[in-house]
This record gives structure tokens, sequence and C-alpha cells, in this order.
């Protein structure tokens, strides 16, 4: 890397919802198919705020937009009863294979104990290893929109 990466509210930089309501729609489309591209776009126009959950950042390296996060307070249909959430965790094709997945969990992790956070969950189709390097524990397993995912939580 020839830079080092930064995270920054994606409500500095709106202009590039679409690009990554597109990512986004490609990646997970089929657990939400009662959405279009469009609404993924609606969903992250709706986290463009400072300080207060819902809340997305954007991965930024050598000056582009090469990844995502987001904190929100429902990431699935069923499960409602929990919150907040780790959602949209992405990096771009190319920035991938780099160490970049592990810093930007790690910095959305101490954005949310700055925000007094003091639990968060998430749902993953295939990485809950991933996440158990940061503490994240497995809290149920369940069949999602026909993909078995793995709930999980952590907390400071």
């Amino acid at each position: 890397m020839s830079n080092k990466p930064t995270l920054t509210l994606l409500k500095h930089y709106p202009e590039h919802i679409p690009e990554i309501a597109k990512w986004h729609f490609q990646e997970w489309g089929e657990l939400f198919p009662e959405k279009s591209e469009a609404d993924f776009a609606s969903d992250l126009a709706a986290t463009l705020n400072d300080g207060t959950v819902p809340l997305s950042w954007v991965l930024m390296l050598d000056e582009q937009v090469v990844g995502t996060a987001s904190i929100l307070l429902d990431d699935m249909q069923t499960n409602r009863d929990l919150s907040p959430w780790l959602a949209n965790i992405y990096l771009a094709p190319a920035a991938r294979g780099k160490g970049l997945g592990k810093w930007l969990v790690q910095q959305v992790m101490l954005q949310a104990q700055q925000l007094g956070l003091t639990k968060l969950y998430l749902f993953t189709e295939d990485k809950p290893e991933f996440y158990q390097q940061f503490g994240w524990q497995p809290l149920k397993q369940e069949r999602y929109e026909g993909t078995l995912v793995t709930i999980m939580y952590w907390h400071n």
C-alpha cells in the first residue's frame, strides 16, 4: 500500500452512494430479494449521520473509495430484538488480500466504542472465523433467505 487507509464518514462522500449501492446489491442482493439497487442507495442515504446510528463509513485508499462499513439499527427481517448491527463490510475486489478488511473491522469497532455502544451484532454467510479473531462470538445459525448464516455478537 503506497498510502495509509483512512476511514471517513459516508456523509462526506454522498456522491459515491450510487457506486457503493451497486457493490452492495451485487454482493448481498440475494439476501434481500425485496430490495432493488435503488433501495440499497436509499438505505445508504439514511446513514449520512454523524455521531448517531445509523452510520456508514468509506474506506479510502489513494483518494479512492475502496470499501465500506456501517452500523445499523437492524440488518435482518428476523432478529429485530438485536441491535445495533455491524453491516456492509465490503472491499472492492482490487482492495482485497491486503489486510484492509481486518483494519476496517477494527476501526469500526473503535468507532462503536467511541459512540458508547457496548454490544454489536452481525451476520455472515461464510466468514465467522474472520470475525472471531476480533472477539466476536457466534450467537446462533439460521437459514436466512435460503442461505445459512451465522449471527454473531461482540461486546466491550
